[in-house]
């Protein structure tokens, strides 16, 4: 059985995140859910999956496109309540490519039955700064990504 990696009980949950920046004439590829919330594209790793294969799975399944993966950037370990919970994700961001260059819209429903909710679009380098976007510290780094992979601790206080 293929099952995300979630640890959850009563007072907790623990999951593991993958997202890819697709970066294309000064405009990044960013998913906005129900809430007018936005994200980078991405998802959860199945328990026994590599991450570079759950991104590669999860741009197929939500955006019917194949990528590449050009390298991991960002290492992120963010705290929050969701809900009565305590929450703990471990995000891995990676840089991708698409294989091939078929254009995408401005603007499509993600294709995955999970996601019929989730809207995929196109927004500038200059408009994520208008917007609510996660992770926040994308806004700044996204015009300068660092050689080396970096790491963010989120909600620990």
């Amino acid at each position: 059985m293929i099952k995300d990696w979630i640890f959850s009980d009563e007072r907790r949950i623990c999951h593991f995140r993958v997202a890819g920046l697709l970066v294309r004439n000064n405009h990044l590829l960013v998913q906005k859910d129900k809430s007018n919330s936005y994200a980078i594209p991405g998802g959860h790793v199945f328990f026994g999956e590599n991450s570079e294969n759950a991104l590669i799975r999860e741009f197929k399944e939500e955006i019917g496109i194949d990528v590449q993966i050009c390298r991991l950037i960002w290492v992120e370990e963010n705290f929050w309540k969701w809900g009565k919970k305590d929450a703990h994700n471990i995000s891995f961001y990676y840089l991708v490519r698409q294989k091939d260059e078929a254009a995408l819209s401005d603007t499509f429903v993600s294709q995955s039955k999970d996601n019929n909710d989730v809207t995929i679009q196109w927004i500038s380098f200059d408009n994520l700064k208008k917007i609510e976007i996660y992770p926040e510290y994308i806004k700044q780094k996204i015009t300068n990504i660092s050689n080396n992979i970096e790491h963010f601790i989120r909600g620990l206080e």
